[in-house]
């Protein structure tokens, strides 16, 4: 089922199972830009004065505050809270899953300060090529030129 949500102008799609629509429409729910994508999170008011946020996933997941376990989006995309998208892991699984393993090489993403940048890698006979971009699809089509250089040239991968 999908979420509209506003934010900052523009509307976001935010994707949940349809059994938890009833559970999800007693807050209004924002879009927050963390590092590496976009999250779906509520402000909570506890005695009308401290805030809390509340993540979307972490709701969708019943992971309480305080609960030292963090949710890992499976697909990388913060805005798919449907349950088979979600798992509960530990802090250094979560940050390992950032990487992503192409057909074809290696897409990272570093932060440079207020930049994050997206980084492409392989290796091709034992040498090691890595670039980095500013999306995520210059990166893909680095590592895809790469590989039909390869190809090309019939050289062995490593």
């Amino acid at each position: 089922m999908e979420l509209v949500i506003k934010s900052k102008g523009q509307n976001y799609i935010v994707l949940i199972d349809e059994e938890d629509y009833e559970k999800v429409s007693e807050y209004t729910w924002n879009i927050h830009h963390a590092k590496h994508t976009k999250y779906c999170s509520a402000n909570i008011y506890i005695n009308e004065k401290k805030r809390r946020i509340l993540s979307l996933h972490r709701f969708l997941m019943n992971l309480g505050y305080g609960d030292k376990r963090v949710i890992n989006h499976i697909d990388g995309n913060g805005l798919n809270n449907v349950k088979s998208n979600l798992e509960i892991c530990d802090q250094m699984y979560n940050s390992q899953s950032i990487n992503k393993k192409t057909r074809f090489g290696t897409i990272y993403i570093r932060n440079d300060g207020r930049k994050k940048k997206h980084c492409a890698e392989v290796t091709i006979n034992k040498k090691r090529y890595s670039k980095c971009f500013f999306t995520n699809e210059e990166a893909q089509a680095y590592l895809d030129g790469l590989e039909e250089i390869a190809k090309a040239e019939t050289l062995p991968l490593s």
